[in-house]
């Protein structure tokens, strides 16, 4: 074969394709030239393209024939918004004698590829409304190439209103598909995710459905960022970008995440992967439903406003702590092969700690919550799959001091200095509010949970982490 108009000689074997230069004088490999290699799990597919033209057939071009494999480069990180690489789609070119032989090589990498634990059957969901409203814009410009490639035969649900994908979830044939993509924001990810986990609880436990904690779900999920904060994509790939996304999807790159349960009245409401929280982010939601016509800004916009009349909230808080070598305040964050996600888990009783007063926010982090707002996210050493989630509780305080906290999470990534911010590990924790003549749901003395961008009126909630419950398709940053 020919690349770049020098002769290789190239082989294939199971696991890599190599090249290596070969001298035209003695038609034999070239001393003093190495061998190069790409190993197949870099490999997204391979194809056989025709170069016809005139000019190159009347000058006999050996050039027309062409062998594409097609793999990705990374991008330095000071070309991206976050901690991860940016991936780029690229090919190796080799010119080809003949079509068959481009044909024949091409058919034998593919053949090799399906070998590898790739999805090859996806059903995609894709919701216009999020975000942008970009989404149908993202996958036919930078998504379906990618799959085409790497031989994904997707079938497609654009969503039309609120609810529409949990609902198609209940009703799929999950044996017939390898992993659901989701083409949107957190909320149409949330929407698949609570559904798949609300079938298995159906599925298993049927009349007691919510009743029982949540077991690891088989059904592998990929999320591509289209909408307004992408939180999930921006901490387990590092940052929010469709290309990359769909690389490693495409590739079956793997990562296990905690889920945790909500629970009010001793049964599930409903599950959650980022983040919980009550009072300023709950006020924060709550004031911005009135202004979606903003776009994304609306949570600028509605936060200024909060901060500017910040309240608190009496309340009783009880939680366990986790047993785990991480701890909150670590200066090691959740990266790739990360050893604390690894750890065996070890299971033992611990005491409830309990927290009275007035509080101005406590938020519950899954994951470091991080976004192009703050790199570095809430809890910065918040883990993927520790079975943990990190407990940030704010006493009373003014609109400045929170404020102040704010900016120290957004620019100097240091959100736990200061006397009025706690933060535990823990595994679980209970909330109730003790405001006076308090009425469930409805009272204005309480504020709202944030469960993953979603608005819940219950005050008084109990709130579980479940270990590595969910697979994602995505590759965290190394």
């Amino acid at each position: 074969m020919i690349r770049r108009s020098k002769r290789y000689k190239v082989q294939l074997s199971l696991y890599s394709l190599s090249w290596e230069k070969v001298s035209k004088k003695k038609k034999a490999i070239s001393s003093g030239h190495k061998t190069s290699e790409i190993s197949l799990v870099n490999v997204l597919g391979a194809c056989s393209h025709f170069n016809f033209s005139l000019k190159r057939v009347f000058r006999k071009k050996t050039d027309i024939f062409r062998l594409r494999v097609y793999t990705y480069k990374r991008v330095s990180r000071s070309c991206c918004q976050g901690e991860g690489d940016k991936w780029k789609l690229c090919y190796l070119q080799f010119n080809c004698g003949t079509l068959k032989t481009a044909q024949e090589w091409s058919k034998n990498i593919n053949v090799r590829l399906k070998l590898l634990n790739r999805p090859r059957r996806c059903h995609v969901f894709i919701n216009p409304f999020s975000g942008e409203n970009t989404a149908s814009q993202i996958y036919n410009n930078k998504v379906s190439n990618i799959f085409q490639i790497a031989d994904i035969s997707p079938t497609i649900t654009v969503t039309n209103r609120r609810g529409h994908a949990y609902s198609v979830v209940q009703t799929l044939d999950l044996n017939s598909i390898d992993v659901i993509v989701c083409i949107g924001g957190d909320g149409l990810f949330g929407e698949v995710y609570n559904s798949l986990l609300w079938r298995q609880q159906k599925d298993f436990h049927h009349s007691e459905a919510g009743l029982h904690d949540p077991i690891p779900c088989h059904v592998k999920i990929g999320l591509i960022p289209a909408g307004s904060t992408n939180g999930v994509v921006f901490c387990t790939t590092g940052l929010a970008d469709p290309v990359t996304s769909a690389l490693q999807i495409a590739m079956g790159r793997e990562t296990s995440i905690d889920v945790i349960s909500v629970w009010h009245n001793n049964r599930i409401e409903r599950f959650a992967t980022n983040f919980i929280g009550y009072g300023f982010f709950g006020d924060v939601l709550k004031d911005s439903e009135i202004y979606r016509w903003m776009g994304p800004t609306r949570y600028d916009f509605s936060g200024f406003k909060t901060i500017l009349n910040l309240g608190s909230y009496k309340g009783e808080i009880m939680f366990k702590e986790g047993i785990t070598s991480g701890q909150p305040k670590d200066r090691r964050i959740c990266k790739k092969g990360c050893a604390i996600c690894q750890e065996r888990q070890i299971t033992g009783e611990r005491q409830w700690v309990k927290l009275s007063g007035e509080f101005a926010s406590i938020e519950g982090c899954i994951m470091s919550c991080c976004s192009p707002q703050a790199n570095k996210g809430l809890s910065p050493a918040a883990h993927l799959g520790d079975g943990c989630l990190d407990l940030i509780i704010h006493r009373s305080v003014n609109g400045l001091r929170y404020f102040r906290y704010l900016t120290n999470v957004a620019f100097f990534s240091e959100p736990f200095t200061g006397d009025l911010v706690d933060v535990y590990r823990v595994t679980e924790f209970k909330f109730k509010a003790t405001c006076r003549d308090h009425v469930p749901g409805s009272c204005r003395r309480c504020s709202y949970w944030n469960i993953d961008g979603e608005l819940y009126t219950e005050s008084e909630i109990h709130v579980k982490a479940h270990r590595q419950i969910l697979t994602l398709l995505a590759s965290q940053p190394e």
